[in-house]
């Protein structure tokens, strides 16, 4: 026994019991249900749950779904902390039993966080416009600001490996947004992220989901964005700065930038390490990949300010055009060269 299962229910109906069902007939492995909150207890009371390798967990109330993950990761980390980890897959049916059984097999070989991925094509009409929409949107806003390519970034039949568990007790999220903070959890401490494809269901539309297409979908992209602040912010100081220098000490608008630079340089190296590409110890290779950009860029935006300085721009546009430029250089190579950290196997 190398994994568990378990399954979230909030509402849930007969398509719980079936899952169970087929999981119970299937494998031999420990199934974990949560109940959160759930108003109809009937579901429940059904014989099937009087198995002694069912677990039901509860929640006094509707706490969501990223709080259910989390109570039940805590439960299995102590009861099998033998576990190479568990596989999480939703109440509704959506998830076929033997995809998920493909996903366990998988974690037996591997210490990767692995992802159950639906086709999304476009010509699968069975497939609703919502659902195709709102996956093709977040995952290309995922890959432009993470680097990494995840084909469904709110898939819930998920192989999660027990070390990524133990962290994700430490995410404060507990709703549909949980899930995407565990791919940044994942990212952050270095672990890969394998994919295999699954049967793609949607019963009776997906009108059971509990999912709210605007709301959860803001918190999930509030999740993504969080990247950008780091840099944003370090924008402000750097703006600030060079304001100031052009204003009251009227210096060059060359001088101006380069001192700009200097000071938000040294605010978005220290953010950028910790908060953005989740580092807490760098090494002096990372500095000196660090100062070599920012040199780069304050060459390169003396360069750019100056030139469009020589047509009679406003300093404060130039300056906007400037930043606007350097802002994705900087973010990606910095993404991808200073602060990359090793994939770990282990």
């Amino acid at each position: 026994m190398t994994s568990c299962f378990l399954i979230p229910a909030y509402e849930p109906n007969q398509q719980l019991l079936l899952v169970l069902q087929a999981l119970v007939e299937k494998t031999d492995d420990p199934i974990f249900v949560v109940d959160d909150g759930s108003t109809d207890k009937s579901i429940f009371q059904d014989p099937l749950f009087s198995n002694s390798r069912i677990h039901l967990l509860k929640h006094a109330s509707n706490l969501g779904k990223g709080a259910a993950l989390k109570t039940a990761f805590n439960v299995i980390l102590v009861r099998y902390p033998h576990l190479k980890g568990c596989v999480t897959l939703d109440a509704d049916g959506q998830h076929a039993v033997k995809d998920a059984l493909a996903i366990s097999h998988a974690m037996s070989e591997s210490h990767d966080l692995i992802l159950g991925v639906r086709n999304f094509s476009f010509r699968d009409k069975s497939i609703p416009l919502k659902s195709r929409l709102g996956n093709l949107l977040t995952r290309s806003i995922w890959r432009a600001i993470t680097g990494s390519k995840v084909t469904d970034t709110q898939t819930g039949l998920r192989g999660i490996p027990v070390r990524l568990m133990k962290e994700c007790l430490h995410i404060t999220a507990n709703r549909y947004e949980f899930e995407m903070e565990m791919l940044l959890k994942a990212q952050k401490m270095g672990i890969r992220t394998q994919e295999l494809p699954i049967e793609t269901i949607y019963i009776d539309n997906n009108r059971e989901s509990h999912f709210n297409p605007l709301f959860d979908s803001l918190k999930i992209y509030f999740v993504i964005f969080r990247f950008f602040t780091s840099s944003l912010f370090s924008c402000l100081v750097d703006y600030l700065a060079f304001s100031i220098f052009i204003v009251f000490f009227s210096f060059s608008i060359s001088l101006s930038f380069i001192l700009g630079r200097l000071i938000s340089g040294l605010v978005n190296y220290n953010i950028n390490k910790t908060v953005v590409f989740g580092l807490k110890h760098t090494t002096k290779m990372n500095f000196l990949k660090y100062v070599f950009i920012f040199v780069l860029n304050i060459y390169l935006g003396v360069v750019f300010i100056r030139y469009i300085d020589i047509y009679g721009y406003n300093a404060f546009f130039s300056k906007v055009v400037v930043e606007s430029v350097l802002f994705f250089f900087n973010f990606f190579l910095q993404r991808e060269w200073v602060f990359k950290r090793e994939i770990t196997t282990s």
